[in-house]
Formats: C-alpha cells, structure tokens, sequence
C-alpha cells in the first residue's frame, strides 16, 4: 500500500488541451446548434465545453477535431 502513495505524486499525467474553441468556430461561422447536430448533442453541451463549465474530455476533442477540419 505504501508504494501506491510514492507514485501517485511522482507520476505524469498528460492533461488535455482546454483553450475556449468558441472563437474558431465562430470565425467559421457555425453555430452552437450546427455544431450540436453534428455531434449528436445537445447546445448546451458544446456550451459548457466552450465555457469550461464541464469538463467532457472526449466530445471536446471529438469537437475541436471537427471544429479543425469544418
């Protein structure tokens, strides 16, 4: 037990990129309800990424990877 202690503080952990993609989306001209339809959920989810009020690791990275190629 006294070994999970030691490396959990020495351990590297990769956070993901959390930069507002509001403003790449909006120079592309699509709107929350475009890019919600597009992924399959709601507007207030692509909202909450864009606000950083919830962090949804994978529908964020799925989106910013949309948002690239749109």
């Amino acid at each position: 037990m006294a070994r999970e202690i030691f490396r959990c503080p020495t351990t590297t952990i990769n956070v993901p990129e959390i930069a507002d993609p509001r403003p790449l989306r909006q120079s592309k001209n699509i709107t929350l309800t475009t890019a919600a339809r597009h992924l399959g959920v709601r507007p207030s989810g692509i909202s909450d990424i864009e606000r950083g009020t919830r962090r949804i690791c994978d529908l964020a990275h799925t989106y910013r990877d949309w948002l690239q190629t749109a």
